[in-house]
């Protein structure tokens, strides 16, 4: 379980030194940076009561809810997007969907009062802690149209926080590498405070949904996803639309990290191959060479990865990533099989 000790400036300081966590906020992927020692890392806890622990875990999700809806009633999302990616000033415009489930009214989302438990802790020290994942950053990586966008949002959510309570709070990463991880596990272990936008609500983890297994802030960044076929290809006159491909199982796909559960969920009987790092290029290279026929991911055109040849089908599917926080009422017990993730259960919560 790692170091049962209370976190705090020192042993933030301690973790920095030792390369155990990194001191740059980051929301989504965080570039390249080395893997965490997890079972080194310290663990959150207090003198709390199961109630304090349940209610300092909804505080700070309401706490990141309160923050966002006041950043996108000022419209500080638009002001990002205009900027992004890079590469193509405002492209992002046409890729990044607002998925309207919490509407920016802030007189309807109240900031927590009376602190308590680690959201109370976590304004004491000033620290909070996050689950990132090592991509690569580069214009290889799907990951990459959105990652610094998900570090805009989420630093302006932190930014409300920081100005309503009158704080400063460092935000430390914790990085884990590309692929299909524990995080629920970490994250109600205590090794971290919350997951960035790194998890659609809609999937699942360890063998359970998430919108069961954890807490959700609002939809902070949403996507539709879009087949790609080439344009030379006679699938272009036969796939107009998501029923189609779902007709021709025989298609075969690739799919980057932030569609493989999609696609696979919905093309259950599809040749489905993931590539969880450099994912445009690999993919390109794949269908080029004749290995698989088609690629789907949440660009809406992939010229803007300086990837030509391909005609856009939209498939009117949107998914969306929220800031995650532990929920009770849920174990990970080990299996003791160190190639496979230990399964969450629901048991009864305290």
């Amino acid at each position: 379980m790692g170091i049962r000790e209370h976190i705090s400036a020192i042993s933030v300081a301690t973790l920095l030194i030792t390369g155990l966590i990194t001191g740059e906020a980051s929301g989504g992927a965080h570039g390249g940076a080395r893997a965490s020692d997890i079972d080194a890392l310290p663990i959150r806890t207090g003198d709390w009561s199961a109630a304090e622990i349940a209610r300092g875990r909804e505080q700070l999700i309401r706490a990141f809810d309160a923050g966002w809806i006041r950043f996108i009633a000022a419209r500080k999302d638009q002001a990002v997007l205009a900027q992004e990616p890079p590469t193509h000033p405002g492209a992002a415009r046409d890729y990044i969907v607002r998925l309207a489930d919490c509407l920016p009214q802030p007189d309807i989302a109240p900031w927590p009062e009376k602190p308590v438990g680690m959201f109370k802790d976590i304004l004491a020290t000033g620290v909070i802690r996050q689950l990132v994942q090592g991509v690569p950053e580069t214009p290889a990586n799907t990951s990459w149209y959105f990652s610094s966008i998900s570090r805009q949002y989420q630093a302006g959510v932190i930014a409300e926080i920081e100005k309503h309570y009158g704080v400063r709070l460092r935000v430390e990463s914790v990085v884990v590498p590309p692929g299909r991880l524990p995080i629920t596990s970490i994250l109600n272990d205590g090794k971290v405070d919350f997951v960035s936008q790194l998890n659609a609500t809609g999937g699942n983890s360890q063998g359970m949904r998430r919108r069961t297994s954890r807490r959700f802030s609002c939809t902070m960044t949403a996507s539709s996803q879009f087949i790609h076929i080439p344009a030379k290809s006679a699938l272009v006159d036969e796939i107009a639309n998501l029923d189609d491909l779902m007709a021709r199982p025989e298609v075969r796909i690739c799919a980057g990290p932030l569609t493989t559960q999609t696609a696979r969920a919905y093309l259950p009987e599809h040749t489905i191959r993931t590539r969880f790092v450099d994912d445009l290029t690999g993919c390109d290279a794949a269908v080029r060479k004749g290995q698989l026929d088609i690629i789907i991911n949440p660009l809406h055109d992939l010229r803007i990865a300086e990837i030509a040849g391909y005609v856009a089908v939209p498939t009117s599917l949107v998914a969306g990533t929220p800031l995650w926080v532990a929920a009770e009422g849920i174990a990970c017990p080990p299996d003791d099989d160190p190639k496979t993730e230990d399964a969450c259960v629901e048991i009864d919560a305290p």
